[in-house]
C-alpha cells in the first residue's frame, strides 16, 4: 500500500509542479510531512541532498524519499511517479505547440503560472530560511554561524562570481568549523 500512495503523491506532484525542481519543493515538503513520513528538518536535509547530487531536484528527492520509506521499490515508483507525467505532457506538447503557437489562450495560461512559479520558489525560500537559520524552540533567535554563512556564500556567488561547487564545498567546510 506504501510503494502505491509513493507513487500517486509523486505522480500528483509530477504534474501539477510547473516551474521545476525549486518550485514544487514546498509541495514535496507538505506532502510527505502531511503523512508523517519525514519531518521537516529531515526535509531540509533531502533537498539540500537533492540539490548537490547531479540531476533535477525532483527526481533526487523523490528517489531518496522513496527509498527511504520504501526500499528499493518505493524508490523505483516514487521516481517514476514524478518523471512519468512530465514525460507525457512533454510528448502531447510537441505534438501540438506548432498547432498552438499563436493561441492566445495559451499565452494567457502562461501569464497565469508564472506568478505561481514565482510563489512556489519564495514558499521554499522562506521554508529553507527558517529551517537553517532560526531555532524555533528559542524566539527570536537567529543562529548567526548559519547566517554568516548565508551572507558569505551570497557574497562569494554575487561579487566575487565564484563557482558554485566551490561555493558548497566552504560552506560545508565552515559548517564544519563553525557550526
Amino acid at each position: 500500500m506504501v510503494l502505491i500512495k509513493l507513487f500517486f503523491i509523486f505522480a500528483k506532484i509530477g504534474l501539477l509542479g510547473f516551474g521545476g525542481g525549486y518550485s514544487i519543493i514546498t509541495m514535496i515538503q507538505k506532502e510527505l510531512m502531511a503523512l508523517g513520513w519525514i519531518t521537516a528538518e529531515e526535509y531540509a536535509n533531502i533537498a539540500a541532498i537533492s540539490q548537490m547530487t547531479p540531476g533535477p531536484i525532483a527526481v533526487n528527492a523523490a528517489t531518496y524519499v522513496g527509498y527511504r520509506v520504501g526500499g528499493f521499490w518505493g524508490s523505483v515508483l516514487a521516481t517514476l511517479g514524478v518523471s512519468l507525467p512530465s514525460f507525457v505532457l512533454v510528448i502531447l506538447a510537441a505534438h501540438f505547440i506548432l498547432k498552438f503557437k499563436e493561441s492566445k489562450a495559451v499565452e494567457a495560461c502562461m501569464k497565469g503560472i508564472r506568478p505561481v512559479t514565482v510563489a512556489l520558489i519564495a514558499s521554499a525560500c522562506i521554508f529553507f530560511a527558517v529551517e537553517s537559520f532560526v531555532d524555533l524552540n528559542l524566539p527570536l533567535y537567529i543562529n548567526p554561524g548559519a547566517f554568516a554563512i548565508f551572507v558569505l556564500a551570497i557574497l562569494a556567488s554575487t561579487l566575487l562570481k565564484m563557482d558554485t561547487i566551490l561555493i558548497i564545498i566552504l560552506s560545508a567546510v565552515l559548517g564544519l568549523v563553525i557550526l
